[in-house]
């Protein structure tokens, strides 16, 4: 049996860091007609989270638009939890944004009560977090902070640092993902999980190795300890997402 999460996280009825790893599709859409259409054939696929990464929408600095946009994803995907992801251009985010335009968007749209998880950057500071830390607990909303490697996987003491720090800053779910060159690098990746599982045992753990190279920590990492996977419908927010319908079948159990 798989190590659990001492503090594990229940998001509408989904437990993350319990007995399985859930799985995540992203949204990726830049014009609400198509977010429509994604929401719907996400939704038919009942992930059991799904992740808007707003950072793809060309109106993601006009709240209003935000707004009526995340209330149209709710609508049709009624209770299946929403991470909210207004991402980094410095770490992956599609636009680039102004911080305090972009943290800004992301503390009004918490105070929507419409998101279920947020995740910001560890690199925002600790300012920035904290800010929007008090907003998450506020309207009782996990906050996942998170560290992106697009170029290479640091070593497994590198990684392992970057999740205390982020436990440490307060985060209630810790997020890694880096890019392997070779296949020692998956193997730092799940290595540092599984460290970073039995040494900080109390919060949820989400990491993957991306790529090609590293899809079988997207189908495995729950073994070492990683709580979350994020499967595709079309389109992927990151390189080595695969079909949830493969992903899942992956997953089963021998």
């Amino acid at each position: 049996m798989r190590i659990q999460a001492k503090k594990p996280i229940k998001l509408r009825g989904k437990i993350i860091g319990g007995e399985a790893p859930l799985v995540c599709i992203p949204i990726v859409a830049a014009e609400e007609p198509e977010l429509e259409s994604q929401a719907k054939n996400i939704a038919e696929l009942c992930p059991d989270i799904i992740e808007w990464r707003v950072d793809y929408f060309k109106d993601v600095c006009d709240l209003k638009m935000v707004k009526k946009a995340l209330k149209t994803i709710r609508d049709i995907i009624s209770d299946i939890p929403i991470i909210f992801t207004f991402r980094s251009s410095l770490e992956g985010g599609f636009l680039e944004v102004k911080d305090d335009i972009r943290f800004s968007i992301i503390e009004q749209i918490i105070n929507t009560g419409e998101v279920d998880v947020v995740d910001i950057e560890l690199i925002s500071g600790k300012a920035k977090i904290e800010k929007i830390k008090r907003t998450a607990k506020t309207n009782n909303v996990p906050l996942i902070l998170s560290y992106h490697n697009f170029s290479k996987t640091p070593s497994v003491e590198f990684m392992l640092d970057k999740i205390k720090q982020q436990v440490s800053n307060g985060a209630n779910i810790a997020k890694i993902a880096v890019m392997p060159e070779n296949e020692e690098d998956v193997l730092n990746l799940l290595s540092a999980t599984l460290k970073a599982r039995k040494d900080l045992p109390d919060i949820p753990l989400i990491t993957m190795s991306m790529g090609d190279l590293g899809i079988i920590s997207r189908i495995a990492g729950g073994i070492f300890g990683s709580d979350l996977t994020f499967g595709a419908c079309g389109k992927t927010s990151a390189p080595g997402q695969i079909p949830i319908t493969e992903l899942r079948e992956a997953m089963k159990p021998l």
